[in-house]
């Protein structure tokens, strides 16, 4: 399908829309034949689903079909404005459960230096994750790149300092472990790794965290660690 039409039918199914078959031929003003064999090469790469002349797709076949554009060469900017950045995170949070992490969304706490609020904390048996959603990331120059790294390991490092708030959220024996930053995107970025912090296409995420050492030295490890005082922070 051409790159326009799927940005279309991108743009139509935000916030759940269902859509019918007639409705998406006349947006893309071509015939419903040609539109029927191509929402089934679709359908068949279960990028969407087709039921009763009906066109819908759930938030994975969205990403799935974002990264798609993306990968092909489509504008990521683009794409990215067609994208809600709740169902980026929403995608995010049920891979990382599906593949036994347990998760906190919209993470706020108080810090030394003021509020703090981490997109995702994730944890499991060997990791203990803060991650940045950034959809759009992608085309993003070097030395933006390294501000959105550097950000990230600072709010991670402000939350490494609050273990009463890692275990408020149920992160068992916090002062034993250290916290990765880590930000996500769509498609693959220019560089994997800005000042020790991973980068990594939301699509390769599970292959990232099962091909990684928990102490790889290339990546930056946050311990976590009681500061005087901290109890005074709500």
């Amino acid at each position: 399908m051409r790159p326009q039409a799927e940005i279309r039918i991108l743009e139509l199914t935000r916030g759940g829309r269902r859509i019918s078959i007639g409705e998406l031929a006349d947006s893309l003003h071509i015939g419903l034949e040609r539109l029927n064999q191509k929402l089934e090469v679709l359908s068949e790469k279960k990028a969407v689903s087709c039921n009763e002349g009906i066109v819908e797709m759930s938030t994975a076949q969205r990403i799935m079909l974002a990264e798609q554009l993306i990968h092909s060469g489509y504008d990521p900017q683009k794409v990215s404005r067609f994208l809600e950045w709740q169902e980026f995170e929403q995608f995010t949070g049920e891979t990382l459960e599906r593949n036994g992490f347990r998760t906190v969304k919209h993470l706020v706490f108080k810090s030394r230096i003021g509020r703090r609020e981490i997109d995702l904390l994730a944890w499991n048996d060997s990791f203990l994750l803060a991650i940045d959603c950034k959809h759009w990331l992608r085309g993003l120059s070097p030395s933006r790149s390294r501000q959105v790294a550097s950000a990230q390991a600072e709010r991670s490092q402000a939350l490494a300092e609050r273990l009463d708030t890692l275990k408020k959220h149920g992160v068992c024996n916090p002062e034993k472990r250290s916290l990765m930053p880590m930000i996500l995107c769509l498609g693959d970025p220019r560089e994997s790794i800005v000042n020790g912090v991973p980068i990594v296409a939301v699509s390769k995420l599970v292959s990232f965290l099962y091909g990684v050492s928990p102490i790889d030295e290339k990546l930056r490890r946050i311990p976590v660690k009681v500061e005087a005082g901290q109890s005074l922070l709500m």
